[in-house]
């Protein structure tokens, strides 16, 4: 029989990863109140501008590996006890 897999790590480390970009996105806007210059904003363009939608994608992704685990656990589970339903 499986040991079940502790998913809360998963969990929590996609809870860190939206804190984390919060508060980096935070200090990002109070970093340009006073670097208002041509290289701040190429700086911004050039590498910050795809970390976003970078982090949404590797979230949601990993919501959804949390998901698929979830659910096959719950059919081994069933499959062990004799049920015989696929999710």
């Amino acid at each position: 029989m499986l040991e079940p897999l502790n998913l809360a790590p998963l969990t929590d480390a996609q809870n860190r990863f939206r804190r984390d970009f919060n508060d980096f996105a935070r200090l990002w806007q109070e970093t340009k109140e006073v670097w208002k210059d041509d290289r701040a904003r190429q700086f911004e363009q050039e590498d910050l501008s795809a970390i976003a939608p970078s982090l949404s994608r590797f979230t949601a992704s990993l919501a959804e590996f949390t998901e698929n685990l979830r659910k096959a656990q719950v059919a081994i589970s069933d499959t062990e006890t004799g049920s015989r339903e696929v999710y």
